[in-house]
């Protein structure tokens, strides 16, 4: 990823498998760091997963992909 202002941070917050799975979507319609490991949430029953995405890259430059 090629310039700091280009990337944009997702958190995504749920049930482990479920936050973790749509973490490993946003990642494959982007450019990105793909999901981060799950932060179990303090007094909560949820995770925490981050995902860090260059959201301005588009398939042509190796960014969201082509729909099939």
């Amino acid at each position: 990823m090629s310039n700091e202002n280009e990337l944009i941070t997702i958190e995504i917050r749920g049930r482990e498998q479920v936050a973790v799975e749509a973490a490993e979507k946003v990642a494959a319609l982007f450019l990105s760091s793909g999901p981060g490991r799950p932060y179990r949430m303090p007094s909560k029953d949820e995770v925490r997963v981050l995902v860090y995405v260059n959201a301005q890259r588009g398939p042509e430059a190796g960014g969201v992909p082509e729909p099939e």
